[in-house]
């Protein structure tokens, strides 16, 4: 009698559990596809419109989670990797498939350093839950192309939630506590959007589930139709941060969302909460942007991060703005930026978004930056009064800005970091000791410097650094030594290694895979062009001319972009013209933003570090 009693202790032991959704291993789910898109300055930037010209990337944004009819979704593959971020969002590298089917191996990344820059691409995607950011993507150096897909089990089937009590109910605010019961509970504390950022959701929350190493929160859009792209995302839970705060970026605004919480200890036990509810705002004074899809299938799934530039060229002193456009052209974060601002990007963690004042004239600049829940901040940030046109971020939270480095108009510059801690340093001069100057078009000397776009390269710690005036884009090492140079005089360059070309006034620029330089071309009169050379640089150092690339009538006097996308589009931005283009590997549209753009940077998810990096 005493065994009958211990077998049927243990069997109900298993349904009990089973109904938690509880499990020494980690179930893994369907296909779910993450989603998540400033200082006065008088004056705009000098600037010229084409050069000669033939004709010749990927907009990423949500997916949908596959949950099972009868039981919760499992999460298939979560990455664990990267640095915590302290705003509540921690970038997620490689992957670790957390039970189901068993991640097919990572693969070796593919080829090595190629000496003309490219962009790292590790990390990998895993099929069966969250895309991985893992890796870092540089430019500059080599770039992997390495990583797998993990196919990742399959949706857990069958059995209940347990509730224990109320889950959240809608609107901003949940209005019940713990739900669950013995060691799969859940209690959710604040289920709200940001009061100053209405599309962005803070969910703090406990678990009974004891020794936690990872944990994730999905949301989805509720009622997305078909032709929705940005359907949710998947938010990685710093566990260092108090009641586990976590950010839900990329929401569209006045939408519905669900989403669930799914948590795992280091003895790989997997507990996941029921369903919760979250209704966001609007955003006040937001952009407004108009889309022309040509192609959907080829479209890049992701978000645009960008300002209002110079309003299509103007010479607006009002307020700027920096926003984040998601896949279907919504605008899904918004805020105040400097007059004229030029650039804006997130911090490497995904933690800040920080904006810069164009100031040409070297006579209105300045930075700030403002928590992606808007909740914090900082205005004319210390040290960087002086930055203009364009910076770039590094781990840690460093800034890297450009910097004039006296009084006029284009002198020389400085190239400075920003600690997360305040602290400036000067690390090198961008001036005569890296490449010869240029004709200024607004004042200054025939051999002055005007420097306007910058990048840093993670994978041989480097940065590259582009000059209207001469029209030369230079990479130089972290320490300020030149390494070598494109377009621009070659004759007394620095540089140990020169290559000239022919373009005239350049801005954005950019790295494929396979280490080919991409320029925007601003020109002296008619298109701006996008040019895109093949780096030699064994033996005789060189460049051939891949692509020669104008769309019909769109220019740029000022400002520019063009960044390569990892599924081999490319996003050109057409600043004064107020257009973006997205073309495929073949050069054909396939879609047309508008609005008012300074330059832009395109993310696949905006956790974790930037792609361009």
């Amino acid at each position: 009698m005493a065994s009958i009693r211990a077998s049927r202790f243990l069997v109900l032991q298993s349904l009990i559990l089973a109904g938690l959704g509880c499990s020494g291993e980690d179930p893994s789910s369907g296909p779910l596809a993450a989603a998540t898109v400033g200082g006065s300055a008088s004056g705009v930037e000098p600037g010229t419109g084409g050069a000669p010209s033939t004709s010749g990337g990927n907009f990423a944004s949500g997916g949908s989670i596959a949950g099972a009819m009868g039981g919760v979704p499992a999460l298939g593959g979560t990455g664990t990797g990267g640095a915590p971020a302290s705003g509540g969002q921690m970038p997620m590298g490689g992957t670790s498939p957390s039970g189901g089917s068993t991640a097919a191996g990572g693969a070796t990344a593919a080829g090595g350093a190629n000496p003309a820059g490219g962009r790292a691409m590790g990390g990998t995607f895993p099929s069966g839950g969250t895309t991985s950011v893992g890796g870092t993507s540089s430019r500059g150096g080599g770039r992997a192309t390495g990583g797998t897909s993990p196919a990742g089990g399959s949706t857990g089937l069958g059995g209940t939630t347990s509730t224990g009590g109320s889950s959240g109910s809608g609107g901003d605010k949940a209005t019940g506590g713990t739900s669950g019961q013995g060691s799969c509970a859940f209690t959710v504390t604040t289920n709200s959007t940001s009061s100053k950022m209405a599309t962005v959701g803070i969910v703090e929350w406990s678990t009974t589930l004891s020794d936690l190493s990872s944990a994730q929160i999905l949301y989805t859009l509720d009622n997305a139709g078909s032709n929705i792209l940005n359907k949710g995302g998947t938010a990685p839970v710093d566990l260092t941060r108090t009641s586990h705060r976590t950010l839900l970026l990329g929401l569209k605004q006045s939408s519905s969302y669900t989403f669930h919480i799914e948590a795992k200890s280091s003895d790989g036990t997997t507990c996941t909460s029921p369903d919760y509810t979250m209704k966001t705002g609007t955003l006040s004074g937001a952009p407004s942007i108009t889309r022309t899809v040509a192609n959907a299938s080829a479209q890049a799934k992701g978000f645009i991060v960008t300002s209002t530039g110079l309003e299509n060229g103007g010479m607006s002193t009002n307020p700027g703005a920096a926003y984040i456009m998601d896949a279907d052209g919504a605008v899904v974060w918004h805020t105040t930026a400097p007059a004229q601002c030029s650039r804006a990007h997130m911090d490497y963690e995904g933690v800040n978004m920080w904006m810069l004042s164009l100031n040409v004239f070297n006579n209105a600049g300045e930075m700030r930056y403002v928590a992606m829940d808007g909740q914090t901040g900082q205005n004319n940030v210390s040290g960087l009064s002086a930055a203009h046109h364009d910076f770039t971020v590094l781990p840690g939270g460093i800034v890297a800005a450009m910097v004039w480095a006296s009084s006029g108009t284009d002198p020389e510059s400085n190239l400075v970091e920003r600690a997360s801690s305040g602290t400036v340093t000067t690390k090198f001069r961008i001036g005569s000791n890296l490449y010869v100057g240029g004709p200024s078009a607004v004042g200054g000397s025939s051999t002055s410097y005007h420097c306007n776009y910058l990048a840093y390269h993670k994978s041989d710690d480097s940065y590259t650094i582009a000059d209207r005036n001469p029209s030369l884009v230079v990479k130089v090492t972290r320490s300020g030594n030149p390494v070598w140079q494109i377009g621009g005089s070659c004759s007394g360059a620095p540089a140990p290694k020169c290559a000239s070309a022919t373009w005239k006034v350049n801005h954005g620029q950019d790295f494929d895979p396979s280490g080919n330089l991409l320029i925007f071309n601003n020109g002296q009169s008619g298109a701006s062009h996008v040019f895109e050379y093949e780096i030699a640089d064994s033996g005789s150092f060189g460049i051939t001319t891949v692509k020669d690339f104008t769309s019909g009538s769109n220019s740029s006097a000022q400002l520019g972009d063009v960044q390569r996308l990892p599924n081999g589009n490319t996003l050109i931005t057409y600043s004064n013209a107020g257009v973006i283009l997205e073309v495929d590997s073949s050069w054909a549209t396939v879609q047309t933003l508008k609005g008012s753009f300074g330059y832009a940077d395109w993310r696949e998810t905006l956790y974790g570090p930037p792609p361009r990096i």
